[in-house]
């Protein structure tokens, strides 16, 4: 019983650390990838800016700001193609900005309030263009807005049930390769058989909820 108790304190303080260590890793990555997207925006280099603003948002954190930062300095670019008349780039740094806040989700969608200004802004522009077909120019500029819109702001809920498998099987892995080295190995380094073999087959099943999840999410 002792053993079994001692097991479970393991894992919840690997858990424990490896969830502060990960959140410390993401609020590190978002303020970096923010910082370079502002030199490079006051550098006059909105290319470059976009691709750090948009990697900024992917490491989400709730209640983290940088995120909202790069969300802001991204429809600035944005902004600053389409009044230029630069209305391809315009299209795609919107586009780019709706498809990071997708890209984060995992019981929620974060950001709603930039994917639905992204929306309506992808869908005045693109109806904005020549219509490519009969179809399309016997229609007027506010149907074609109005279709653009209905097929962006289509829900697209977040596959909890994957992302739950995801974090379960990644904390999983973690914690059997921490046990591995504290319950089968000696500290003269000898392998324990019975304690290895089954660490292993743990690890190798969590590692794969893991893989399964991240690729369904």
């Amino acid at each position: 019983m002792t053993g079994i108790r001692n097991l479970s304190l393991s894992i919840l303080a690997i858990v424990l650390i490896s969830s502060a260590g990960l959140t410390i890793k993401v609020y590190m990555n978002a303020a970096a990838e923010l910082r370079q997207g502002d030199e490079y925006s006051a550098k006059g280099l909105p290319d470059q800016a976009a691709v750090h603003y948009e990697r900024s948002i992917r490491w989400y954190l709730p209640g983290l700001n940088d995120g909202e930062n790069a969300a802001e300095g991204l429809w600035k670019t944005a902004a600053q193609y389409e009044s230029r008349g630069d209305i391809e780039n315009a299209l795609n740094s919107y586009r780019l900005l709706r498809g990071a806040f997708y890209s984060a989700r995992s019981f929620f969608t974060p950001g709603r309030k930039w994917i639905g200004r992204c929306n309506e802004k992808i869908a005045e522009l693109m109806a904005g263009r020549p219509p490519f077909s009969a179809a399309d120019r016997a229609k007027s500029f506010e149907r074609r807005k109005s279709e653009a819109l209905s097929l962006l702001s289509a829900e697209k809920p977040p596959f909890i049930q994957w992302a739950l498998l995801s974090e379960f099987g990644f904390f999983g892995w973690v914690a059997c390769a921490f046990l591995f080295v504290v319950k089968a190995m000696t500290p003269q380094g000898r392998i324990k058989t019975r304690q290895a073999l089954l660490l292993s087959g743990a690890w190798a099943a969590f590692y794969g909820l893991w893989i399964l999840g991240m690729a369904n999410v």
